[in-house]
């Protein structure tokens, strides 16, 4: 049971950070891996990566005007 809690940190590290993660590599996962139900998985994580990266940039465009 320890393998879980493991991958489930992993990406909970991935999640953290948005820009320390190659957005990139995400989106061509989601684009040529042969899986379909991985694809969605990368194309799910690409779109909430990008969410959180403008989220950040707006909100600091706020406190800059």
């Amino acid at each position: 049971m320890t393998k879980p809690i493991k991958v489930v940190e992993k990406i909970e590290q991935l999640l953290a950070d948005p820009w320390a993660v190659d957005i990139e590599e995400l989106w061509q996962q989601a684009a040529h891996n042969p899986d379909p139900d991985k694809r969605q998985l990368f194309d799910a994580l690409h779109t909430y990566l990008l969410d959180k990266r403008q989220e950040q940039i707006i909100n600091e465009k706020h406190f800059v005007i």
